[in-house]
């Protein structure tokens, strides 16, 4: 179970890692233009870069907290800040499914949700 939960947990941090990269280094790219379904021209402009930026900036968070919480934090506080991070990057979801695109909730949240599940069952059964 705890196996299943960390492998979850990473395959999120590498999307967010994956969108970090996308946001700050690749717009306006045609790849990202692609990826997050947006005109090559609107990606152009400059404030719409330094937004995309500022938001990669958030994602490498998510991503660096729920690789931290998996490697670094003390043991007793491994799964509590695994949760944390995987509930901001749902909260991230559901927000961006809102305001967005409710691809973001499947494609960012569902993830996250499985990963999130994976987590409490583990802390869970640990705890029976």
């Amino acid at each position: 179970m705890q196996t299943s939960a960390t492998v979850l947990a990473l395959i999120v941090a590498v999307e967010h890692f994956y969108i970090m990269y996308l946001e700050m280094f690749k717009i306006p790219s045609p790849q990202a233009a692609r990826v997050f379904g947006l005109p090559q021209e609107f990606m152009q402009q400059k404030r719409v870069q330094v937004m995309f930026s500022n938001q990669g900036l958030y994602n490498g968070f998510l991503a660096a907290g729920i690789v931290w919480a998996q490697f670094f934090a003390p043991a007793n506080a491994q799964s509590s800040a695994t949760l944390l991070f995987l509930g901001f990057v749902i909260a991230a979801a559901v927000w961006g499914a809102i305001t967005s695109s409710k691809g973001i909730l499947l494609k960012q949240g569902l993830p996250a949700l499985l990963a999130f599940a994976a987590t409490a069952a583990y802390v869970f059964q640990a705890n029976a």
